[in-house]
């Protein structure tokens, strides 16, 4: 049976009503008081001990974090980085999952900051800027994965302009021409790369083609439906992350539409689905150990006080070239 709050009372020779107070981090308590009952919880193995060790040396060490979808492997490399970087720096972490869901990440963020965090990471948040704006004023606020400007957080992402760049050469490099992008939707990361991918397109000559979308499957299948409709039919497609794109391929497939000889793919993420031999997606990298051990550094500055204003630090992506991509059909 697990120890409780009576139990560390009977231990310390102490009220329940003062253990009470101690875990709560009461004002009103003695020091000698809280020293005591926080010795009898750690003997007695009572639960949160990284709660009564962080009221006993009086820093709170663990960080909120928020994972935009715990279903697309992407975030999952995200926060293992992130994980192995605070795990470094002696910090622990309360992992919240977010739904894709603006108003429910809202939710799981103000339940973390019950908790006592001593400072948030949020992965790719799709919450409203008021509401990130109002969450970062109050607490530490590292955002990673996605551009935010002007709401007092640091962010760590990716240079989508260099992304998409790099991308677009290599598939004109190939004689593509009428190159069409699938978005991840309306959320801050689907903004940057759909804005990314027009800027390089037009830089390049030529007219901008997109299909709305989402960051899954689903919504690469149903992008690649409507692409199967174009006419002209594009000879590449850039999708927002891996999971577009291998949603998209499927409908490909099944279309009689070969890839890469009919339609060359390309995703973003580089994620393990990318990487199976089954697939062999060309990808756009993103360096996400780097991520971790950027994010967790200036959150780190920050919850110190030594961070004034907001830093935002892009970080090179790389092209991985696999089976997807290939010179553009010379006839119809």
């Amino acid at each position: 049976m697990r120890p409780t709050q009576e139990d560390v009372a009977r231990r310390a020779n102490v009220s329940r009503a003062l253990v009470s107070l101690v875990l709560r981090d009461a004002p009103n308590v003695s020091e000698r008081s809280r020293r005591k009952v926080l010795k009898a919880a750690e003997e007695l193995g009572y639960r949160p001990n990284a709660f009564a060790r962080s009221l006993a040396s009086k820093q709170v060490r663990t960080i909120g974090v928020l994972i935009n979808d715990v279903t697309n492997p992407y975030f999952g490399g995200v926060y293992a980085s992130f994980a192995a970087a605070a795990e470094k720096a002696g910090h622990d972490l309360l992992v919240a999952p977010g739904l894709r869901s603006p108003s429910k990440e809202v939710t799981l963020v103000n339940t973390l900051l019950e908790h006592r965090v001593a400072g948030l990471a949020l992965l790719s948040p799709i919450m409203a800027t008021a509401d990130l704006r109002r969450i970062a004023k109050a607490w530490p606020t590292v955002v990673v994965g996605s551009e935010v400007s002007g709401v007092g957080v640091d962010v760590v992402t990716t240079d989508e302009r260099q992304a998409m760049g790099e991308v677009l050469e290599h598939l004109t490099g190939l004689g593509h021409r009428d190159i069409v992008h699938i978005t991840g939707g309306q959320n801050r990361a689907a903004r940057d790369r759909a804005t990314a991918y027009r800027q390089a397109m037009r830089d390049l000559g030529l007219t901008p083609r997109e299909v709305p979308g989402a960051f899954t499957d689903q919504g690469g299948r149903q992008g690649a439906q409507a692409i199967l409709d174009m006419s002209p039919r594009p000879t590449a497609l850039v999708a927002a992350n891996d999971l577009i794109a291998v949603g998209a391929m499927g409908v490909f497939a099944a279309a009689g539409v070969r890839v890469p000889e009919d339609m060359s793919v390309v995703g973003y993420d580089d994620s393990q689905i990318a990487r199976l031999e089954l697939i062999g997606l060309t990808s756009i990298r993103q360096p996400v150990d780097r991520f971790g051990t950027a994010a967790v550094e200036m959150l780190i500055e920050r919850i110190a006080g030594n961070q004034a204003g907001s830093m935002v630090q892009r970080i090179a992506t790389e092209l991985v070239l696999r089976d997807t991509t290939a010179a553009a059909p010379r006839s119809r």
